[in-house]
């Protein structure tokens, strides 16, 4: 059994969400959970084709690039907009799969 506290404003969002739905709490989570994976999925093929283009650019493997990075051994280039921007993005990616495979 599960049971929420809910704030007014969100029990009376849930409820509409849940009348979609047919009153069914697992048709309910299951459709809450199965978008999440969507946007997952998305957010990570969006980045792999970012990583692609830094590859192309930089001749060096993403998790190669991150490793040293986070390691300095690119001493001044660290402060590259495309590195920083490039390791935030591993960053996002590595959390994205994992939350991926938390739910499949």
């Amino acid at each position: 059994m599960l049971t929420l506290e809910l704030d007014t404003l969100t029990e009376k969002r849930f409820n509409k969400l849940l009348s979609l739905h047919g009153s069914n709490y697992s048709k309910l989570i299951n459709s809450v959970i199965d978008h999440r994976i969507f946007e997952l999925k998305k957010g990570i093929s969006n980045l792999e084709m970012d990583f692609v283009r830094y590859e192309q650019k930089y001749k060096i493997k993403t998790t190669d690039f991150y490793t040293q990075y986070e390691n300095g051994e690119f001493g001044e280039d660290s402060h590259n907009n495309d590195f920083m921007i490039w390791s935030g993005e591993f960053e996002s990616y590595t959390e994205f799969r994992n939350e991926l495979n938390l739910l499949q």
